[in-house]
This record gives structure tokens, sequence and C-alpha cells, in this order.
């Protein structure tokens, strides 16, 4: 572990913290989130303001794909399956054909 991320793991440990409270508070909800990290979508450069992740299931795999926001496949989005703390959706379930 870098020096970084040691910084990084202990300024999120508050964080965590607060979720967890956040999580206890809401028990009926505790098994339809979590916390993803975008540790790979970072190292692609996916810039969320700009892009989404549309993902599917297949061959009991999760693909995820990356489309500008103003693509016409987001038309037929119709499930947000990753949200940012504000709301925006970050990641739809691809619709089925």
């Amino acid at each position: 572990m870098t020096t970084n991320e040691r910084v990084q793991h202990r300024e999120d440990a508050a964080f965590f913290e607060e979720v967890k409270a956040v999580s206890e508070r809401y028990p009926e909800a505790k098994r339809r989130y979590a916390i993803a990290n975008l540790a790979l979508e970072n190292e692609m450069g996916i810039d969320y303001d700009r892009q989404v992740g549309v993902s599917r299931i297949e061959d009991g795999r999760i693909i995820k794909r990356f489309v500008d926001r103003d693509d016409p496949i987001l038309a037929r989005m119709r499930l947000c399956i990753l949200r940012d703390i504000h709301g925006n959706c970050l990641d739809w379930r691809e619709a089925e054909e």
C-alpha cells in the first residue's frame, strides 16, 4: 500500500463510519445498496460528466460499456443501477431487446 493510499484510507474511514451509521438507521435498504469504488473507471479516464455506463448480463458476467450522455441508446434505458451522491445516474442497465 502506498503512502497516498494509506492517507486516503484514513480520510475515507470517517466517511465510511457515517455511511455505516446511516445504513443502520435504514436496515431495509442494506441489501439494495453498496458503495462503489470507481478506480477502474478513473484509470480508463471515464468522465461521468460526459459519459455514462450501460451494463448488461451476458453468460454470467456483467458487461459495462461507456457512451456519451447524449447517445440515443439511453432513450431505451429504464433502470439506473448506479447513482452518485447527488442522484445523477452513472450506470444504466441495458434495455432488453
